[in-house]
């Protein structure tokens, strides 16, 4: 997740807060629908395609999410903001007042061409054929297709500087291995609860072309 400086410990109180929200991790396995890093939250499927020696490639099947906009400030703090915004769609904010599982990743798009632009998104379980819209005009639905992607992992607290530090390192090896990918933005996937000490898993992903 996409977190500045003093927002980090604000994140991780929310996060606490919502019940420990995000699963525990553990490595993949080489193909998996359900990969063990997600524990028993429902996660987006997908198959192994090939592992390289830093980042695999993989192949996702179509996808939903609940989305928003991640506030920008001087401290950071309108993370919390997006998250909460989120939570509450989840917890019956929308339109048939439904209580919705937790899942996870909570990912965030980052426009490289514009850094500012900044979404959070919840992965909108697969029993939902048709969620309900959210209440709060601020939140809304998307849907991606099935497609392609580069995912570089790596463990520990992740902050901003150590997701960018990642979706550096994997678009470089990507263009000297000669692989095509869409540079205009990135994702970052994070995890796991805040009292996670250990095994952590976060990731980044870029869109094969």
């Amino acid at each position: 997740m996409m977190m500045c400086g003093g927002a980090v410990a604000v994140l991780l109180s929310l996060l606490a807060l919502c019940g420990g929200s995000l699963a525990t991790a553990e490595e993949s396995g080489a193909v998996s629908q359900s990969p063990p890093f997600c524990r028993s939250l429902e996660c987006p499927k997908y198959q192994l395609v090939k592992e390289y020696q830093t980042f695999e490639q993989r192949a996702y099947e179509a996808t939903r999410w609940v989305t928003t906009q991640v506030e920008q400030d001087y401290f950071g703090f309108g993370i919390v903001t997006s998250f909460r915004r989120l939570f509450k769609y989840i917890s019956g904010n929308n339109t048939q007042g439904i209580k919705i599982p937790m899942t996870v990743p909570v990912m965030t798009v980052v426009p490289l061409t514009r850094p500012t632009n900044v979404t959070m998104s919840f992965f909108v379980p697969s029993a939902l054929p048709t969620p309900p819209s959210p209440l709060n005009p601020d939140v809304y639905l998307e849907s991606y297709p099935a497609q392609y992607m580069y995912v570089r992992s790596f463990s520990g607290y992740a902050l901003r500087s150590d997701f960018e530090k990642n979706a550096k390192a994997l678009s470089e090896e990507l263009e000297t291995l000669g692989k095509p990918f869409d540079d205009s933005f990135y994702a970052s996937a994070g995890y796991d609860a805040p009292f996670m000490l250990f095994n952590r898993h976060n990731e980044v992903w870029f869109m094969a072309k």
